[in-house]
């Protein structure tokens, strides 16, 4: 499979601003980019072609994030992301976050499942000093562990944030690296927009 050349990618962006009417934007970058001097020929590229191809690669990185988890989750249901996750986050952290959602769910299925054995549980030991006492001793172990699961959540998000402010600041380092490389009226818009941080 041969790569989409910045002339290829260029025109697609062209089409696509024309399109959504920025004809002044389409003018300036059609002369920067020189699309008037390459060799695709707009007939043969179907409208809405730009939109189109950012959509399958969405798609595309959803179905990698659902894949990558390994064998043993085959079985389980196809979960989607937001179109924002997708966009601002890599697969392996979209991973991390279907592991998160999935271990919460498996983690509600379980206490759903003590609920129901805590109940049957009272129902049988409805007698006396001794069911009183077990009722007790129960409830005591249930907020425990409700204390233990909560401690893990709170470990967990502050895990799933110290993922999320490393990504963001490799993120940033990224953009600072790439900005020498940007002529110097481009870099200012960029700056400008809060696309790069001054």
């Amino acid at each position: 499979m041969s790569s989409l050349t910045s002339v290829e990618l260029n025109f697609l962006i062209f089409r696509y601003l024309q399109e959504s009417g920025f004809t002044h934007a389409a003018f300036t970058l059609g002369y920067e980019a020189g699309i008037n001097k390459c060799n695709i020929d707009g007939n043969m590229v179907p409208l809405g072609a730009l939109v189109k191809f950012v959509q399958k690669g969405l798609q595309y990185m959803e179905m990698e994030a659902n894949l990558s988890n390994g064998a043993a989750d085959i079985d389980e249901d196809f979960s989607f992301f937001q179109p924002l996750d997708l966009i601002s986050k890599d697969v392996n952290e979209l991973q991390v976050m279907l592991r998160e959602s999935k271990r919460k769910e498996r983690d509600k299925e379980k206490d759903r499942e003590r609920s129901k054995e805590n109940e049957k549980e009272v129902e049988r030991e409805h007698d006396g000093d001794r069911s009183r006492m077990k009722d007790k001793d129960r409830h005591e172990k249930q907020k425990e562990r409700e204390r233990e699961r909560e401690k893990m959540e709170r470990e967990n998000e502050r895990e799933r944030e110290k993922i999320e402010r490393e990504a963001l600041e490799g993120e940033r380092l990224n953009n600072a690296m790439h900005i020498d490389q940007i002529p110097p009226s481009n870099a200012l818009l960029l700056k400008r927009r809060c696309l790069i941080p001054s």
